[in-house]
């Protein structure tokens, strides 16, 4: 009958095992593809894998000269196995691993002290402060520790309590999740650690002075990336859960950088299908597919994207303007922010101002349609009856031909003042669509347009303004009118940093007068202006723009601000941009 297993096989056997649960860890972490800062555990269980082959090979060799060696590489893997769990919860959590961070700075200086009294070992002492090799059971490797192992253990016990602190805040701004993953990331972690406390202090009757802390190594891999990789506690883009404001009205969700949900606030809960028990860790594409095609996810390099999205809630459609936010860190995009506000009374206030709109327009045509004929009939036969009279001897037909001529002015007034209504109402709308128009180009245009006669025109900066044509077209149009009823004779056109100026040397207009000729069919004291510069009016503030009347040394100038413009860089003058007749 076979006698009881030996001790360092049972040691040897905890080792090998330990390092194929780690390794196998560290291979289910690796293929999970949306895993946020996965590279970095897996690095992490590499150097674990490592520290158990070490502690293993202690063990089996028989020169105390390799024990020794051996003994000092697991030292030294213990060490960087903590700094990689402290590594990892700093850049999981979006906290710089900077050196020039204090704290990080205070963790490398120990690392760098830690790592001289190892290497130094064999002259110093100062890791070890006495060796022996204790023969029964069988051979091992026995220590007393030195200063600078208990400033290790020491600073190994920091370490780890601040990445528990680093994952466990984190963990707790979600108000998705339950509360368990913290306590059972401290328990986990707290455990890890007290093989290396007994180790420190001495207390294990069995292998006295042997060093036990690689035992810790299997609970702290595993439970962390249960908790972090598998579990989907804490697998999320951090900033995001930052973003994430449980009261603000807007619907917010928080997205990892494959796209799934991390978390959400209350308002974006009803968004969510009824039959999904929990969001967190679907997909936004599986759960609002409408959504996630009208916004796709932004790279880091790009701003950011938005949307229109409507859908029905509680029976009733709802309207939102998307906007998602790439999340970034050192270039590289960690997550996304998805907020979605509410804007169903604005398209509602929207769709009713477009339906008056629509209405007022057709209302206008209709009157101007309806109102023409006669007046076009009244304009016929009294040109007919000036035919008639004109140049007859009776007595009161040169008057009556006078009379008929006031007449037909008076007609020739209304039709001009029914097609300024039909454009007022046609451009009372806000302007949806705009473009980049060459300004020289729009204003010669317009100025072939209108009957200028032997007034001449300057454009002397040419570039190009943000606008739509048609009105920008109509605006100058009504202005070149407008030079012509007051005995212009040049007109200068010039594009500024925020639109432009349009001067002519008119008849001024008096300072009492300058804001009464935007309102509607308002007499001055120069003349009667009619609705063109209520038209003026409606199609610049159409656009966004304000205009302004000034007294130049030419003589009047129309200042139009507010637009966006790019003027070439230099002024040209010469035949090519002189004067136009």
């Amino acid at each position: 009958m076979a006698g009881p297993v030996p001790l360092r096989v049972w040691y040897v056997s905890f080792y090998l095992l330990s390092a194929l649960v780690v390794a196998v860890t560290g291979y289910l972490v690796a293929t999970r593809s949306e895993g946020h800062h996965r590279r970095t555990f897996v690095a992490y269980t590499m150097v674990e894998c490592l520290w158990l082959g070490f502690a293993t090979a202690k063990l089996l060799v028989a020169a105390p000269a390799a024990k020794y060696l051996f003994a000092l590489l697991t030292d030294m893997l213990a060490l960087v196995s903590v700094v990689a769990v402290g590594y990892f919860a700093t850049v999981y959590t979006n906290r710089s691993p900077s050196p020039r961070e204090p704290h990080n700075a205070l963790v490398l200086g120990w690392l760098g002290i830690a790592i001289f009294g190892i290497v130094t070992q064999p002259v110093l002492g100062l890791n070890y402060a006495v060796i022996s090799y204790p023969q029964d059971p069988f051979p091992y490797f026995a220590i007393e520790p030195g200063p600078i192992y208990l400033l290790s253990s020491a600073m190994a016990a920091t370490v780890l309590l601040v990445g528990i602190t680093y994952l466990g805040r984190l963990f707790s701004r979600s108000t998705h999740r339950p509360t368990g993953s913290v306590l059972l990331l401290v328990v986990t972690l707290t455990v890890s650690y007290f093989p290396n406390l007994v180790t420190t202090l001495r207390t294990v009757p069995v292998l006295p002075g042997y060093d036990y802390s690689a035992f810790g190594i299997v609970p702290a891999t595993v439970v962390l990336a249960y908790t972090v990789y598998f579990r989907g506690e804490l697998d999320l883009a951090p900033m995001a859960r930052k973003a994430v404001v449980e009261e603000i009205d807007d619907a917010l969700v928080g997205l990892d950088d494959a796209g799934r949900v991390i978390d959400y606030n209350a308002a974006a809960g009803a968004l969510f299908p009824a039959d999904v028990s929990s969001p967190v860790g679907e997909p936004l594409a599986d759960l609002l597919p409408e959504l996630a095609a009208k916004v796709p996810l932004p790279d880091a390099e790009h701003s950011d994207v938005s949307a229109t999205y409507s859908t029905v809630i509680d029976g009733e459609r709802t309207h939102y303007a998307v906007s998602v936010s790439a999340l970034t860190e050192r270039d590289t995009v960690a997550g996304y922010t998805l907020v979605l506000r509410d804007v169903t009374d604005v398209e509602a206030s929207k769709r009713e101002l477009e339906r008056q709109n629509e209405q007022l327009e057709s209302f206008a045509s209709t009157v101007a349609h309806d109102l023409r004929n006669p007046i076009q009939v009244a304009d016929g036969n009294s040109a007919l009856l000036v035919g008639q009279l004109d140049g007859t001897d009776r007595p009161g037909d040169a008057a009556a031909v006078d009379h008929l001529k006031r007449v037909n002015d008076a007609i020739g007034r209304i039709d001009d003042r029914l097609s300024e209504l039909e454009t007022l109402a046609k451009h009372a709308q806000s302007v949806t669509e705009v473009e980049p128009v060459a300004f020289e180009a729009a204003v010669r245009d317009a100025w072939a347009e209108t009957e200028t006669g032997e007034m001449t025109l300057q454009v002397p900066v040419d570039g190009s303004i943000t606008a739509e044509r048609s009105r920008l077209d109509s605006v100058i149009e009504q202005l070149v009118s407008y030079s012509i009823l007051r005995d212009g004779t040049q007109v200068r056109a010039e594009l500024t940093e925020s639109g432009f100026v349009y001067e002519d040397d008119g008849r001024p207009i008096p300072e009492s007068d300058r804001k009464a000729i935007f309102e509607s069919d308002v007499t001055t004291a120069t003349e009667t202006v009619g609705l063109g510069f209520e038209i003026v009016r409606t199609q610049v503030n159409a656009q966004g723009w304000e205009m302004a009347v000034e007294a130049t040394e030419r003589g009047m100038a129309f200042v139009v601000t507010g637009a966006t413009t790019s003027r070439d860089t230099e002024l040209v003058t010469g035949p090519e941009r002189g004067e136009q007749p």
